[in-house]
């Protein structure tokens, strides 16, 4: 790697895409405005990457119709539109390593309740359960409890 410059300060957002490429390079999505040379001076400014070749694509910005409902102009449709953005694809000279996720990526799914058991959006509100009441006997998956003594 090469190291970074002291004092850079780009104006340019750019994202990185995770895709099944080599790992000599590595996807960008960068505002539509931004050339190839730009890009090469950031990355090898600000990240110290060894930029060897970076191809780019443009892509419109996708565009949808949204009817309005109220005001003078009731009825008709506007079309609205996103950014417009360019993908570069940039190939460096040593393996690019990606930075560890945020998370597994995958939503957890809540843990079940026993039926019947009290909603978990209450539970500050409850009182602590017993150990000898049979519904936190059953809750803690450890079966019936052997003698119930009925009370009156």
């Amino acid at each position: 790697m090469v190291a970074p410059s002291a004092h850079f300060f780009p104006n340019i957002a750019i994202r990185l895409v995770r895709s099944a490429l080599p790992p000599h390079q590595a996807v960008f999505r960068v505002p539509a405005r931004t050339n190839k040379v730009d890009l090469a001076t950031l990355l090898t400014g600000l990240y110290g990457l060894r930029v060897t070749d970076i191809r780019t694509m443009n892509y419109a910005g996708r565009s949808h119709v949204t009817p309005v409902r109220a005001g003078p102009h009731r009825n008709k449709a506007v079309a609205t539109a996103a950014a417009a953005y360019k993908k570069a694809i940039v190939s460096l000279q040593d393996d690019f390593d990606w930075p560890p996720p945020r998370h597994s990526g995958a939503i957890a799914a809540p843990p079940t309740m026993a039926k019947g058991a009290p909603s978990r959006k209450f539970r500050h509100r409850l009182p602590p359960p017993r150990p000898d009441d049979p519904a936190f006997l059953l809750s803690q998956n450890k079966g019936a409890p052997t003698s119930v003594k009925a009370t009156d």
